[in-house]
């Protein structure tokens, strides 16, 4: 019998946030949308910060997703597609890796040295959570229009990680402010994926 009744809570409350998320993205102007270069729409749910909307585009990523970890340990539910979390830890049989250590507020002043890796992936799928500390080492891929809501709890950490393979890119973590035609053709494409 409680198992019924919490079945059935489970079930309207991803009703609700489905019904949430198609209402922003039938009508995303006048929201404070960022982008960030590993092919991430984002915009706050509220104003304590507490959760976060994330649109997932591939096309708009600045290359391959690195591995980080973050300044908050966070729940992230799929609302539609599919997210594949791959969590890192070290390893002398592991891959190696160039790993840059920074602060946020500085991501020029960065520290390089190199990490061997060995990944554990798990494909999370609508209607799922899952949860990763602020130190865990990961990186995430998605199916084309993946979309997530985000619930960070901030942490004082300090230095960040962030691990690529040697010679490709450095990409900045730093959101910028999205453009109309980037919030445009991310949620159209976002808003077919939950049709």
């Amino acid at each position: 019998m409680v198992t019924g009744t919490v079945e059935r809570d489970a079930s309207i409350h991803r009703s609700l946030t489905k019904a949430l998320v198609r209402s922003i993205l039938e009508v995303p102007a006048g929201r404070r949308w960022v982008m960030q270069d590993i092919g991430l729409l984002a915009v706050w749910l509220d104003d304590r910060r507490q959760y976060r909307l994330h649109l997932w585009d591939a096309a708009s990523a600045v290359g391959d997703p690195p591995i980080h970890d973050h300044p908050f340990d966070f729940t992230s539910t799929v609302v539609a597609g599919e997210i594949t979390n791959t969590v890192y830890e070290e390893s002398p049989s592991g891959v190696e890796y160039q790993r840059e250590r920074y602060s946020p507020h500085d991501e020029q002043g960065r520290i390089t040295d190199t990490v061997r890796l060995a990944g554990s992936s798990t494909r999370v799928a609508a209607g799922q959570t899952y949860n990763q500390a602020a130190h865990q080492l990961h990186c995430s891929s998605h199916t084309p229009g993946t979309i997530t809501i985000l619930r960070p709890w901030f942490k004082p950490v300090s230095p960040l990680t962030v691990c690529r393979a040697p010679g490709s890119p450095w990409n900045s973590g730093r959101a910028r402010p999205a453009s109309a035609r980037e919030v445009s053709r991310i949620t159209a494409a976002a808003l077919e994926l939950m049709a």
